[in-house]
């Protein structure tokens, strides 16, 4: 993603956002850290672990077999 649109997440409060890459199967949950976001990227049955759904129990492989 480019940095602009990270900077302009960031600055207007954007917690947490999520880039889905089908041609890589991967998920990549960016979280807000003190003004840049930190990256966790999940494949396969990696569960997808994110802060704001805390409750959300979701593979990598669910979201590309949707």
């Amino acid at each position: 993603m480019d940095n602009q649109k990270t900077s302009e997440y960031a600055a207007i409060g954007v917690v947490e956002y999520w880039i889905v890459d089908p041609l890589k199967n991967k998920v990549t949950v960016c979280l807000l850290d003190n003004g840049s976001y930190k990256q966790t990227v999940f494949t396969g049955n990696q569960q997808i672990i994110s802060q704001t759904f805390a409750e959300l129990t979701l593979t990598a492989q669910q979201v590309f077999s949707a």
